[in-house]
């Protein structure tokens, strides 16, 4: 079985002292509460280095000193943890449908988040202001002044769309181009850091789950499409171009129509909320009888369809578990190409048909040639439009604090 956690410390030395900081910081985000001598003995650091960067980062207030292990003999070592005050960041998720902003502390525990509609059909200009006013108003609602603010974490859905010819992504969403962090880096007089809102909930887990750095997982987030958010060696992989975890592009369905990529079968046809949405509408028969509206966003059709699943009504309970299979299929390649021991499935789009997905992916995965060489864990986590908000503030407080595990 592969070890989770290395039986031999690696070192944690960087290129440079504010590496070698954020590596240790690092370790002591990981552990919750840790010693000198421990931080010492993980890290592979001399105890004078140490003591440098702990000093460092007593001074920055970015950790505290928190109470006393028990002692081994001689006096009692003292615990160093994450402050939870004085530094903070912001995380805003943003896309078609939902806008959410939270506020988090350097540990990545929530302090507060508001909820505001989303983009629609508005220009870009007006949810920006829009965006702006809710940011700043959470940060005087909680008396957090902007200098006390590390940064600003905009996740939006899909990937950057400047890669794509003009006419050949659906719905061209203005908030997936790469100006609108420079435009509210001059509304709101924050740093601003842009990034896929599977990443950023990938990096939430990494962070505020206390995740080692080496240890490696996938984050498949689920919204109205599917994402992959992939951790390896403390950081988010994004491929050559920036688009790595598009996995609802994967081949899972011959006979599945056509997607706007120019491929069949694609995952996005067949395996997500919004393709379970998307099926209901077209049929008629069904929309009239479970009382669908055309207007409605496809998450408020999915959401009553598995509801109807949930209640037992046949063709919506075979609609939900289809589709949860055919994810399943997408997740089975995941793990044995990239030699996974740990899929984490979470996002809004797991409000409702949770347990159907999590079973289908939960099953397929015991059976794939990498659970015959090692346990692969299956976790599923509490579904909320917060999450990626949430992961947006980590973001921002992973590239701000631990730079040696920051490649791009």
């Amino acid at each position: 079985m592969k070890d989770s956690v290395s039986p031999v410390p690696r070192s944690r030395r960087g290129r440079s002292f504010a590496e070698t900081r954020g590596a240790i910081l690092d370790l002591i985000r990981s552990s919750g509460e840790i010693s000198r001598g421990e931080l010492a003995r993980r890290s592979a650091l001399t105890e004078a280095t140490i003591s440098k960067a702990v000093k460092v980062l007593l001074a920055e207030k970015v950790i505290v000193e928190a109470g006393y292990a028990e002692s081994t003999g001689g006096k009692r070592p003292t615990l160093l943890r994450l402050v939870n005050s004085g530094r903070w960041a912001v995380g805003v998720i943003l896309d078609h449908f939902r806008i959410v902003a939270t506020l988090c502390g350097i540990d990545g525990s929530q302090v507060a988040s508001i909820e505001i509609p989303g983009a629609g059909e508005d220009d870009a200009e007006t949810v920006l202001l829009r965006v702006t006013d809710e940011v700043l108003r959470l940060l005087s609602r909680n008396d957090v002044a902007k200098d006390a603010v590390i940064g600003l974490g905009i996740a939006v859905s899909g990937r950057r769309i400047e890669h794509f010819e003009s006419g050949t992504a659906p719905l061209e969403a203005w908030w997936q181009q790469p100006f609108v962090a420079g435009r509210l880096e001059q509304l709101t007089g924050l740093e601003v850091l842009q990034e896929n809102d599977a990443n950023c909930a990938a990096l939430g887990e990494f962070w505020s789950g206390r995740v080692p750095d080496d240890r490696d997982f996938a984050l498949v987030y689920l919204a109205d499409g599917v994402g992959v958010g992939l951790i390896i060696n403390g950081d988010a992989y994004r491929g050559r171009s920036g688009h790595f975890g598009e996995i609802g592009h994967s081949f899972v369905d011959p006979a599945a129509r056509p997607c706007w990529c120019g491929s069949f079968g694609c995952l996005n046809t067949v395996g997500t909320p919004q393709a379970i949405a998307q099926a209901v509408l077209d049929s008629p028969g069904r929309r009239t009888e479970w009382g669908l509206a055309d207007d409605e966003s496809p998450a408020v059709t999915y959401s009553k369809v598995a509801s109807l699943a949930r209640a037992g009504e046949p063709v919506a309970k075979q609609a939900v578990e289809e589709a949860a299979g055919f994810l399943a299929t997408a997740v089975v390649s995941l793990v044995n190409i990239v030699d996974l021991d740990r899929i984490i499935l979470a996002g809004p789009g797991l409000s409702v048909g949770a347990d159907e997905y999590f079973a289908a992916v939960q099953e397929r995965v015991r059976s794939t040639y990498m659970s015959s060489i090692h346990p692969v864990e299956v976790e599923l986590r509490e579904a909320s439009a917060d999450i990626a908000a949430l992961g947006a503030a980590a973001l921002v407080l992973h590239r701000r604090l631990t730079p040696q595990l920051n490649t791009q």
